[in-house]
């Protein structure tokens, strides 16, 4: 009875435990960049950042003609059509050349950055062999995020002026993957699911991408610490909770399937808008924070007893060290930076 009012407490707490928009100005002067803002959470924090003072908002997008519509509905909304606030950028996360390529013009081109929100990614409905041969939320959710993260970590450190915040939306599915049971690889865990064969449900396989990023952002967090043995820059993994997003267009394959999520999304999810509130306050962290999941859902002892089975145990964290190390092999092996960037293994 007790889990069954937490799921409801936490389902309830979602929808309308909203936290307040931050105050006006509270993003006064500050350069952000957003990947994956053209539409839902995105699209919504970017809104909010330009209402609240910041000075730019870089945002990214496949193509430059769907950046450029969203930047339209930014500035229409904010009122702030010719004051170029919005900037956008093309990024394109199923490569490893795309995102070394984007992450090069940014530290070429970009003077200075306090917020970094890494929020692109993908959700399918079956499995898809992504351009570099790994599966493809594999590829977007994890390879590619954790590729942007390594490049563009030193540079904030340089650029940041203080500690500025690299925040990456996760999901709190990732509580639910079960990695003691004999279907779960014990090594080559990327290559294991970049298999059709070894393919779960779409459900399933999301919270499995979301899982192997965690593990990611966990080590990613440990880079962001100075010498000193604060962070030069201050990492979250943050989960805005259920959104009414673009994320699951994909389901809808026909029309009951269709309506069934529309009713299930308003039934349950809050708006984008309310999600990306959640994003605005995980990218004002205290440094006494870093490393720090963030929800407004749950509370932080519900969530280390959520994961103590996948991420917290002796378990997890060997599991974490060896996705780590396959990781950071993979980007090796494909951009040659990667082996320059200081990181623990």
């Amino acid at each position: 009875m007790s889990i069954l009012l937490k799921l409801l407490g936490n389902v309830y707490n979602n929808k309308f435990g909203l936290p307040p928009i931050p105050p006006p100005n509270t993003f006064a002067g500050k350069n952000v960049l957003i990947t994956g803002a053209t539409s839902g959470l995105g699209l919504a924090a970017a809104t909010h950042y330009v209402n609240l003072g910041a000075a730019s908002v870089i945002i990214t997008a496949r193509t430059q003609a769907k950046g450029l519509s969203a930047k339209e509905t930014i500035e229409a909304q904010t009122n702030t059509k010719g004051k170029d606030i919005v900037q956008v950028r093309e990024l394109d996360m199923s490569t490893f050349a795309g995102a070394k390529a984007f992450a090069d013009k940014v530290r070429q081109e970009v003077k200075k950055i306090d917020i970094v929100l890494l929020n692109a990614g993908i959700y399918n409905t079956k499995f898809v062999k992504g351009n570099e041969g790994y599966e493809e939320s594999i590829q977007v959710n994890v390879l590619s995020t954790a590729l942007l993260a390594l490049l563009l970590l030193p540079w904030m450190k340089e650029v940041g002026g203080g500690a500025a915040h690299l925040t990456f939306v996760t999901s709190g599915n990732h509580r639910d993957v079960q990695i003691n049971t004999p279907k779960w690889p014990r090594e080559n865990v990327i290559g294991y699911f970049s298999k059709e064969e070894n393919w779960p449900t779409n459900p399933e396989m999301y919270a499995v991408s979301k899982l192997l990023e965690q593990y990611a952002v966990n080590e990613i967090a440990k880079l962001g610490i100075g010498k000193d043995g604060k962070p030069d820059v201050i990492v979250n993994p943050l989960c805005p909770g259920m959104v009414k997003s673009e994320l699951a267009r994909h389901l809808k394959t026909n029309i009951i399937k269709s309506t069934a999520i529309d009713l299930i999304m308003t039934v349950l999810m809050k708006t984008t808008e309310g999600g990306a509130r959640s994003v605005l306050y995980a990218t004002l962290t205290t440094p006494e924070e870093h490393g720090k999941y963030i929800t407004h859902y749950q509370s932080d002892e519900d969530y280390k007893l959520a994961v103590q089975h996948n991420v917290r145990s002796p378990e997890g964290q060997k599991m974490q060290e060896r996705v780590w190390k396959e990781v950071v092999t993979i980007l090796e092996e494909n951009v040659s930076e990667v082996k320059r960037i200081g990181h623990p293994l």
